[in-house]
């Protein structure tokens, strides 16, 4: 008795394995084999890091060139913005306790650029009512100056130098087509811009952390003779580069009968904006003249809404009125804001930005009308093309353990 209860425990484990002999059928396959990724050895079978999905617009590469300069030169206008305000903060006068420089004061009056503009007499250019002193430290008036280095940097996000003055750099490389007078131009003008700009942004980043009471401005006083030396280089170069600009523009005007109704609709519109902005280079601004344009240029983004609206697919209208009717805003709102001595720098700021936005907004809308009628590149014959995997779905491409160049 005392051996069979021994054994129990054994027999009932058994049980359903004997069971289970009766009738053994083979489990249901899977419906799809999935390899899993944890299986698979180190950079085998993996997804690839950038799998593209639309394809590539093949833009003409006069278009693409054009987009390039018009960034470029338009862009890097914020330079003379930070330049006026720059020699407005100091004078004469080297950085020190007493005036430390700036590149922005929202509210103050702009001065007029001559072709080479030497630093203007301490107070001879913003009104002392013009708001609060741009510096850090005491103004020109001598009254203290809280929001300084807030404002400063402010200024400096909206006012993105070096990332437009890379587009100059880019535009360098376009060797199609050839532009004799602008790629002479562009080969000074790209270096120069690219060099002030990182020159700026390392002198704001030295002023806002006040590292100049660590080096008693030796790092302040050397950047300082750099800046001054192309602030007075600024008005020249870019001035040459506008030029050339324009004389390839007018001995080759677009032809608009090949254009899109789309298209040729926010060309006209852009036509009319791009004037605008190059209405307040000038020495004295024609105000009669600037806000003439500012209405003929509202009609047009009517215009193109309306067209929008009768074609809610056309990209050209889809893309381009949101940015364009922001430049309006801008331009409007810029009308109170100019005077003899030219135009504030914030709506100044708000012009080139704005234009900017709308130069970006006409090249993705070129790019999305290309893709849907087709004309994108062909991959090269001879190479693999990456394919969008299903889930599950384990894609290997030759180089995906290869840099990739951007």
């Amino acid at each position: 008795m005392i051996r069979l209860r021994s054994f129990l425990p054994f027999v009932l484990a058994l049980a359903p394995l004997v069971v289970g002999c009766k009738k053994d059928e083979p489990p249901a396959p899977a419906p799809e084999a999935k390899p899993s990724t944890a299986a698979l050895p180190s950079g085998k079978g993996k997804l690839p890091l950038r799998t593209p999905i639309a394809p590539v617009p093949k833009f003409d590469p006069q278009a693409m060139k054009d987009y390039r300069l018009e960034v470029c030169y338009f862009g890097t206008l914020t330079l003379r913005q930070a330049r006026d305000a720059y020699f407005t903060s100091l004078g004469k006068d080297e950085p020190s306790e007493k005036k430390i420089p700036s590149f922005g004061i929202p509210g103050a009056a702009m001065p007029p650029a001559p072709p080479t503009l030497v630093p203007p007499k301490p107070g001879a250019s913003a009104a002392p009512s013009a708001g609060p002193a741009p510096s850090a430290g005491p103004g020109p008036s001598g009254a203290p100056n809280v929001l300084g280095a807030r404002k400063m940097a402010d200024m400096g996000m909206r006012a993105p130098h070096e990332r437009n003055a890379r587009a100059c750099t880019v535009a360098a490389g376009l060797k199609e087509p050839p532009m004799p007078d602008v790629d002479a131009a562009l080969a000074t003008f790209a270096p120069f811009s690219l060099e002030l700009s990182r020159n700026i942004a390392a002198a704001s980043v030295y002023y806002q952390r006040e590292e100049y009471t660590k080096d008693k401005f030796e790092r302040g006083k050397e950047l300082h003779k750099k800046l001054v030396a192309d602030f007075n280089k600024l008005d020249e170069n870019a001035d040459k580069l506008g030029a050339a600009i324009a004389a390839w523009r007018k001995d080759h005007p677009v032809d608009t009968a090949k254009l899109d109704e789309g298209e040729r609709l926010v060309l006209t519109a852009y036509e009319k904006a791009r004037g605008l902005v190059l209405s307040v280079l000038a020495k004295k601004i024609d105000a009669a003249a600037y806000k003439e344009g500012v209405a003929a240029f509202a009609k047009d983004i009517e215009a193109i809404k309306t067209f929008g609206t009768n074609n809610p697919n056309d990209p050209w209208a889809k893309i381009t009125v949101p940015p364009l009717s922001a430049f309006q805003k801008a331009a409007e709102e810029a009308q109170a804001k100019i005077s003899d001595k030219g135009i504030e720098p914030e709506a100044f700021l708000s012009l080139v930005n704005g234009f900017t936005s709308v130069i970006e907004a006409k090249h993705r809308a070129l790019s999305r009308s290309l893709t849907a009628k087709g004309q994108v590149v062909e991959p090269k014959a001879g190479l693999p093309t990456r394919q969008i995997p299903t889930p599950g779905q384990q894609v290997e491409h030759p180089d995906d353990h290869a840099g990739h160049a951007h």
